[in-house]
């Protein structure tokens, strides 16, 4: 047993969280979030609530830093400009504009008539007004993060207000207002109230980090229309610190050189104290750390007797530990977690504090096991100890040698492949990670989730593949190799601790920044270490295959000629040299044309299209190879620690890589094969057959329910993959186990953007079936067709469209994409706004401090 007790009896105070009950009435319910089943895990952020915090002492705020333009702010006036003392200086040398009657701030565009007046900065706005400022050196700590802008101002007509910042020294100019003309939104922005009354908008970002030290320039965008009227009295810039002084202790997703765990933040000299049942092996997982530089002393206590003290004197790191508590086992106790410091107020995180069970194991519940899962070579009988999903980004399966390259780019996945099972043919449900990922770990469609953009996130709402084992008792890790895979998409739901992208410092890799797969599998096995004795699903992203494509030694040269990178830096200096602003610009949804240039703007430079593609090519096929040899050494590290045989390893990829095969670079273009076709491969020793290929067309967005079934662990009812379980179970009937046959079914949608649109830039949507793939243009220019058809067997990328030759077969499958298209838009998930509708303030501001919910 494991769990909280008190006098009155046992109960649970679990984190509450969104999940649908009835997805086709789109009903909303809370439902616990967190607490395991008996004696495998018992999270302290869930039961918080049940917890008495003693020591909490009355800290004077500090000033507030904010300009204020009545005088009375902590920012003041700037100095004034020097002259130049050169002689020698040119006549027309730009001299330094004075500010000091604006406290520093200027129109950088489209604002006519700024000043100060009565205490407040007013103007007038253009179409694209920006004003900017310098934060003075002196003005925040530089290590620390900037949590929140608070402005407060009045506007006279708008639906937004707008904040971005920048880090250079000297700022670009034009290429910040290209950002911002061509951005759908800023990076904090709030919703405007127009009229003659101020109010006061506190603009911040729960998926995303500002280090003090890239707000160097502050720009604001007061309203998005032109002719309005604006009166700012004062902005205020909040930092971390600041922030979490000014809060309650409590639950919360906090981050120390950008890992974030499940974090219980508390002040000195505050204790947590909660009473608990203690399992029969029990230990205590935690991470300590804070973001203070004066030292900040740790202590647990068993029922007031201290067991583990620890002073933590360098800020902003994690330190992780493993609490032995096996004196204690079985017994009621008191846990206590106090901190001290030299001064009150300071802050210190308790990370991922959570009582496991060592050797506990996950039971599924006989309702769980389903037929098809009933047929493995268990029966069913079991779980897995670990589940894996190992997402390598951007690849293609046709460059893989267990789908038939002609290079063995993969020998460790083709080995995996030879001892479990293989698909064939899966079809990802979107071309670019920030789409497409969200559905692999929610299991459901793009359409659904409403993610179309960067700004965009997955709906508290969803279910993710973390959450689901986070609830069956299961420790939780994951790394991002970008931000669309972090909590910037709220993918960080149930993870007890990921690393985002930026943990990793650039400058100590020695090599490409896009290759995080060694990195990554160091520090989850550094992770498993502690945790090989309890039930664990990790979700590691690595991102070799994406671009830059150039791999690591040994290789960079495996398959690219030694005089390849140099010709290749040449070519891509022809095509820059080549390309004009208006062009640039033109290419609408494009990204960077001069790294990514298409067919025409090759030839265009003077560069033979095909070498180029092809030394690409070579370096991606470098790069597939450097990522398998890290999976050949994630793969050693489970048989090292005794966990190969009892682990559900899943190979996948978000989406493919588009080299010139329908004239167009990198991905998100085009839903055709290149950019969809990618592979998908499962391995459970003793439990998945060996060898087994699927060669049914089946969706990656099924991966989520397969591996739910797979261990025995509750399908949410929002999931909208199919389990892959019957193909595998009875693949000679798998319809006698519950297969339905559907269309695969795929989509490529414009990201929101203010840029101009190319012509060709339109959404696609596609559906394979039968051996046949069916693409839909919506709303084409005339030199377009709506429909084309492919053989999907024989053309698997897509070059020959057979429409006309097929209308028979174009009208079938126009019917079952409708069919896709229309169950995904009447199960699009509720937003974050409606579903706080059903929600108690408590349970609001729990999944906010998580940062599950805006």
């Amino acid at each position: 047993m494991i769990g909280t007790h008190s006098a009155e009896g046992s109960g649970e105070s679990p984190m509450r969280a969104l999940h649908a009950l009835t997805a086709a009435l789109g009903t909303i319910a809370l439902a616990s979030c967190g607490t395991a089943p008996d004696g495998i895990a018992l999270r302290i952020v869930d039961v918080f609530d049940d917890a008495t915090v003693s020591g909490t002492v009355d800290v004077a705020p500090g000033e507030p830093t904010a300009w204020r333009f009545d005088g009375n702010g902590a920012i003041g006036l700037p100095d004034p400009p020097e002259p130049s003392e050169d002689d020698d200086e040119e006549e027309n040398a730009e001299e330094p504009e004075d500010l000091t009657d604006t406290f520093g701030w200027r129109a950088l565009n489209d604002v006519e008539d700024l000043e100060v007046v009565d205490g407040q900065l007013v103007g007038t706005t253009g179409e694209l007004p920006v004003l900017h400022a310098v934060r003075p050196e002196n003005v925040l700590d530089e290590n620390d993060i900037l949590h929140a802008v608070e402005i407060s101002m009045r506007v006279s007509a708008g639906s937004q207000l707008g904040v971005r910042f920048s880090g250079a020294s000297k700022l670009d100019e034009e290429r910040t207002l290209r950002s911002v003309r061509e951005s759908a939104e800023d990076p904090l922005h709030a919703d405007l109230e127009p009229g003659d009354e101020f109010h006061t908008y506190r603009l911040e970002n729960p998926g995303q980090s500002f280090s003090a030290g890239g707000t160097r320039n502050i720009l604001i965008r007061p309203t998005d229309v032109a002719d309005a009227e604006f009166a700012i009295e004062s902005v205020r810039l909040i930092a971390q610190k600041e922030h979490l002084r000014s809060i309650p202790s409590g639950p919360g997703w906090q981050g120390l050189d950008n890992v974030f765990r499940e974090t219980i933040v508390s002040r000195a000299p505050e204790s947590v104290s909660l009473d608990l049942t203690l399992p029969d092996t029990p230990w205590l997982d935690l991470a300590v750390g804070t973001v203070e530089d004066h030292p900040v002393t740790f202590d647990v206590r068993v029922d007031d007797a201290s067991i583990w003290q620890r002073t933590v004197t360098l800020p902003r790191r994690w330190e992780p530990q493993r609490i032995d508590l096996s004196a204690f086992n079985g017994q009621d106790i008191t846990l206590t977690l106090s901190l001290d410091g030299a001064e009150d107020g300071l802050v210190g995180y308790w990370g991922t504090p959570v009582v496991r069970n060592s050797g506990a194991e996950f039971v599924p519940n006989a309702d769980n096991i389903t037929e098809a899962r009933a047929a493995l070579a268990d029966g069913g009988a079991r779980a897995p100890q670990g589940v894996i999903i190992f997402l390598g980004d951007t690849l293609r399966h046709d460059h893989l040698d267990a789908w038939g390259h002609s290079r063995e780019t993969a020998p460790t996945l083709t080995a995996l492949a030879e001892n479990g099972v293989r698909f064939a043919d899966p079809i990802s449900p979107g071309t670019w990670t920030k789409v497409a990922v969200p559905s692999l770990m929610s299991g459901v469609y793009p359409t659904s989730t409403g993610i179309l953009g960067p700004p965009d996130r997955l709906s508290s709402s969803a279910t993710t593949l973390a959450e689901a084992f986070r609830r069956a008792g299961y420790a939780t890790f994951g790394t991002s190799s970008v931000p669309f895979t972090g909590r910037l998409s709220n993918l960080h739901q149930g993870m007890e601790v990921l690393h985002e992208r930026a943990s990793i410092d650039n400058d100590s890799l020695g090599h490409s920044s896009s290759k995080t797969a060694r990195t990554y599998v160091d520090r989850f096995l550094t992770w498993l270490d502690d945790r090989h004795d309890v039930p664990f699903f990790a979700f590691l992203h690595a991102f070799d295959p994406h671009d830059r494509y150039e791999p690591y030694p040994p290789y960079d040269l495996l398959y690219a000629a030694a005089d390849g990178k140099e010709r290749h830096e040449t070519d891509l200096e022809a095509v820059n040299d080549s390309l004009g602003e208006e062009r640039r610009r033109a290419d609408g949804n494009r990204f960077d044309p001069e790294r990514f240039p298409n067919r025409e703007e090759l030839e265009a430079a003077g560069v033979d299209a095909d070498a180029y593609a092809a030394h690409q090519l070579d370096w991606y096929d470098g790069s597939i190879r450097g990522m398998d040899a890290e999976v050949a050494r994630l793969m050693e590290g489970l048989e090292q620690r005794g966990l190969a045989a009892d682990t559900l390893l899943t190979f996948v990829s978000d989406h493919g890589e588009e080299f010139l095969d329908h004239g167009w670079g990198w991905h998100g273009n085009t839903v055709y094969g290149e950019a969809v076709n990618v592979p998908l491969l499962m391995h459970w020793p003793g439990v998945l057959p060996s060898g087994l290929i699927v060669e049914d067309t089946v969706e990656t967005l099924s991966m989520m329910p397969t591996l739910l079934e797979l261990a025995g662990v509750p399908v949410p009812e929002l999931v909208q993959g199919q389990s892959l379980l019957p193909l595998i179970a009875s693949p000679e009937d798998p319809a006698a186990t519950g297969w339905v046959e559907r269309a695969a079914f795929t989509e490529r949608k414009r990201i929101p953007s203010n840029r101009e649109r190319a012509l060709d830039d339109v959404d696609q949507y596609a559906v394979v079936l039968d051996g046949w793939k069916l693409v839909q243009n919506v709303d084409p220019p005339e030199e377009m067709t709506e429909w084309e058809l492919y053989n999907h067997a024989e053309d698997p990328i897509n070059h020959h469209d057979v429409a006309a030759d097929h209308p028979e077969i174009v009208e079938r499958l126009k019917d079952a994409l409708a069919e896709r298209l229309r169950y995904a838009e009447a199960r699009k998930l509720p937003t974050d706004e409606d579903a706080a509708a059903d929600m108690s303030p408590e349970e609001i501001q729990r999944l906010r401090s998580l940062g599950y919910m805006r």
